[in-house]
């Protein structure tokens, strides 16, 4: 039993802190660059075809240059020939307009990195949603005081009503008593 409990704190907290020390695969950067320009220059899929693979490439070579572990003027002279030959590759597979789009935002592009998902609106939604319930409960606590509260009235106007028909007895029976006693 201590077994399976010492491997299920290992599973969670690998699970935990793996998410930390995770590391971008080079298809993985490859998928956002080329992600990244079907969005900003509407690739269509054969071109998106021709430009991941060459962006996959391009990421591998990144890797084993790192691996290296060439000094940094070393490193930037190599990456600046390796951007110039996947560059050159894309713009074979670009249009007029998108070579428009692309030779401005080329040099930028390079120094952009991928940025976890965080979506605004499913958190601004959970917080509407959280506030619509708070209100939803709100309204049954509402409603469930009302009824309390007529439930309440109801008694005492039935107590009040009972209290009426005691005295009303009392005051007939007090007459035939008399009446007894006479």
């Amino acid at each position: 039993m201590s077994r399976i409990k010492a491997l299920l704190v290992l599973v969670i907290l690998a699970g935990f802190f793996g998410s930390a020390f995770a590391v971008n695969f080079p298809g993985d950067r490859a998928g956002w660059k080329a992600d990244y320009l079907y969005k900003k220059l509407k690739l269509t899929k054969e071109q998106y075809a021709a430009v991941y693979p060459a962006y996959f490439n391009y990421e591998q070579k990144v890797d084993d240059l790192k691996a290296k572990k060439l000094d940094k003027k070393g490193l930037a002279t190599e990456m600046t020939k390796l951007q110039a030959g996947v560059n050159a590759e894309i713009e074979k597979s670009l249009t007029k307009d998108q070579l428009a789009k692309w030779t401005p935002m080329k040099d930028k592009f390079y120094k952009l990195t991928p940025k976890k998902k965080v979506r605004k609106e499913k958190v601004e939604d959970t917080k509407k949603e959280e506030k619509k319930d708070v209100k939803k409960d709100e309204k049954k606590d509402v409603k469930k005081d009302t009824k309390k509260e007529v439930k309440k009235e109801e008694k005492k106007d039935v107590k009040k009503e009972e209290k009426k028909d005691v005295k009303k007895d009392v005051k007939k029976e007090e007459p035939k008593k008399e009446e007894k006693k006479k």
